[in-house]
């Protein structure tokens, strides 16, 4: 199933618009592709992934594509020149395989909703290299520091370790712009992307207290996309729901559950905030006391334009909480997982260290894919136990045997056979 996704991936590469005018000598899929491998293959390093083409050639080819072996900055000059919105497409066609399997249906959330969770994480930082898409943080004393961050939309599901991918947009300097970008800007961007890649999904977009505005509900609402946002106690509809708290005028239910007490309270219908007097949202909040000491162990409050009633209030906490998910299973395992989100791979003069971090989250989603459905990849990883093991395993069976499957890899190392050389003299 993972070749077959990677087949797929390398298909996407091909239809890859290529403006360059220079650097022709290697075609723009077999480069894709090449830095496809490096990502899937978990490298530390650019240098570390260029030191290996001799003695992986023929597995580079026969599993990822590969055929022509460039140095590294005749990758990079043309990797820097693709456009991300060309490589933003290719998480479609991966998510489509996910529909045609039903596994998107499979999890979907009250009923019929495909949650997806979006936040913001750093990818790139530096107080010395810097392009024209770098931002910029100015220090007091004088110093600056060019970064780079970016926007990531996984689908959830609350009882669930598996998260897919299916948009991510940089947050950085637009063209033609001195300010910064920022997250809110961001996710203009990036909510049409998840509906392209979702079109006839019904969907409901997770999100933290800073999307918690009239503009980002109203560009939701154009793209038919529902909303869970978290509040923090903070927004007017807060102050509204305190108040009627006082009233004794929020339904209320509670109930035991590993000994905690749990107690949600909801309302429908308010005033989302003064600016925007015409949206009416709906509130709800839940907290866990534990019933031995009776000290509180969780509280949160969220607003969402489902209708909330007794009977789905419950899963509305699960999912809420579930944003979460695009932290713990999405940037925590891309940072220390083996995948490196944050290494400089190389910077680049426009487009780089953008398209490196697409490419990063694409092999994350075959990945994803495969631990959600390849029973060979799944027993692979409870052989090695941990993910970094795992990549360390297949990087050593791909450096020494000639393999002519990522299935065959997983295979072999699933037997734990002792390869029979002659030893070293």
């Amino acid at each position: 199933m993972i070749d077959k996704m990677i087949a797929l991936m390398r298909s996407g590469f091909e239809r890859v618009k290529d403006t360059r005018r220079n650097n022709l000598t290697y075609s723009m899929p077999n480069l894709l592709s090449l830095a496809f491998a490096m990502f899937s293959l978990k490298d530390s390093s650019l240098s570390t992934f260029r030191e290996q083409f001799d003695v992986r050639a023929k597995n580079l080819e026969r599993i990822y594509g590969v055929t022509e072996l460039p140095g590294d900055t005749a990758l990079r000059e043309s990797i820097d020149q693709v456009s991300p919105k060309d490589l933003q497409c290719l998480f479609k066609p991966a998510i489509d395989y996910l529909k045609s399997e039903n596994v998107i249906e499979q999890r979907w959330v009250l009923g019929k909703y495909t949650a997806v969770s979006v936040d913001g994480t750093g990818y790139y930082c530096s107080g010395k290299k810097s392009c024209p898409q770098c931002m910029v943080k100015n220090h007091r004393n004088g110093e600056k520091t060019y970064y780079h961050q970016l926007l990531g939309a996984v689908a959830i599901h609350p009882k669930q370790s598996t998260v897919f991918p299916v948009a991510c947009e940089a947050i950085v300097k637009q063209d033609g712009r001195e300010k910064n970008d920022c997250e809110l800007n961001a996710c203009k961007r990036i909510i049409p992307q998840i509906r392209s890649v979702l079109p006839d999904e019904e969907i409901i977009g997770v999100f933290d207290a800073l999307f918690a505005n009239g503009p980002h509900i109203r560009a939701l609402a154009e793209e038919a996309i529902r909303y869970i946002i978290g509040t923090k106690g903070q927004t007017f509809t807060d102050i509204q729901a305190k108040k009627l708290e006082q009233e004794n005028q929020l339904e209320t239910f509670s109930w035991q559950t590993k000994g905690k007490r749990c107690t949600v309270k909801f309302k429908n219908g308010l005033i989302l905030n003064g600016q925007n007097q015409e949206l009416l949202t709906n509130y709800f909040e839940y907290s866990e006391t534990s019933i031995n000491t009776k000290e509180s162990t969780f509280y949160s409050t969220w607003i969402t334009d489902i209708s909330i009633t007794q009977a789905n209030i419950k899963e509305l906490v699960e999912v809420a909480r579930a944003r979460w998910k695009i932290e713990n299973e999405t940037f925590n395992t891309l940072k220390n997982q083996g995948y490196h989100l944050e290494h400089n791979y190389g910077h680049g003069k426009k487009y780089l260290a953008t398209n490196f971090a697409i490419l990063t989250f694409l092999a994350f989603l075959i990945d994803q894919i495969a631990q959600h459905m390849d029973k060979i990849f799944q027993k692979a990883k409870q052989i090695c136990k941990t993910f970094k093991s795992l990549w360390e395993k297949v990087r050593f069976v791909f450096y020494l045997i000639p393999a002519m499957s990522m299935h065959a890899i997983y295979k072999f190392i699933i037997t734990r056979k002792q390869i029979d050389m002659p030893a070293i003299e």
